[in-house]
């Protein structure tokens, strides 16, 4: 399993998502009165996925469960049942922490007849790892869709700086140019720091799917090791 985040969040928050483009990185400088130029982003923008982790759109559950395997008819009834389907909304709330959920995940099983133990907590884990699954899969969405809101971004941004760099050559002698200059700056400004407010916000977006999986591994370890075979 992946090693334990740096960050934690207090809700999903998929607020930025940040690839850096060289198209960006060649712009023409463009030096605003008054303001620190902003950082140049340092990420390739043409990347598809901003993450340091590679994406993966579904969990595997070999990888986090050596123990039965429903068939088909069984995982549907785990998912209609409704003690379980309570129990697993607590269970995937990243609000509730690990420790209650796992004395959650204990009372269950003491309620549960010898005989039918085992089979309760499989059903418990399967619901379980299809919920959580998609969760972390709408997470995955989700910051996809803000990569593809900053390259745009990024695109936009240059077209600015381009335009910039050319009301800056006919200013001296157009004062109409001199004009739509200083408005043109103040645009840029005011879109270059959104553009890097969202970047910045990027690693926390990208730990959440490690948060998820991490909290998914934790509750297969309790929930596998109340089972008596």
């Amino acid at each position: 399993m992946t090693a334990k985040p740096m960050f934690k969040y207090p809700a999903l928050v998929l607020g930025a998502l940040f690839l850096a483009a060289p198209a960006y990185a060649q712009m023409p400088e463009t030096k605003i009165e008054g303001a620190e130029p902003a950082p140049i982003p340092s990420t390739d923008m043409m990347k598809e996925w901003p993450c340091v982790q590679g994406k993966v759109d579904n969990l595997s559950v070999t990888a986090i469960w050596d123990g039965p395997v429903l068939d088909e008819a069984a995982a549907k009834e785990a998912t209609r049942d409704t003690e379980i389907a309570n129990l697993v909304r607590t269970l995937a709330s990243r609000r509730i922490p690990v420790d209650k959920a796992e004395d959650a995940i204990k009372k269950f099983a003491d309620k549960q007849s010898p005989d039918a133990r085992d089979k309760r907590l499989t059903q418990l884990f399967n619901a379980l790892f299809e919920t959580v699954n998609n969760q972390r899969k709408s997470v995955i969405n989700g910051i996809g869709k803000y990569q593809k809101s900053q390259r745009e971004r990024s695109a936009e941004l240059e077209r600015q700086g381009l335009d910039i760099a050319k009301l800056e050559k006919e200013a001296p002698s157009n004062e109409k140019a001199a004009a739509d200059l200083a408005t043109a700056q103040e645009h840029f400004q005011w879109a270059q720091r959104i553009f890097q407010e969202r970047q910045q916000s990027i690693p926390l977006a990208c730990e959440l799917p490690i948060l998820i999986e991490e909290r998914l591994f934790e509750l297969t370890r309790s929930i596998r090791g109340m089972m008596k075979a």
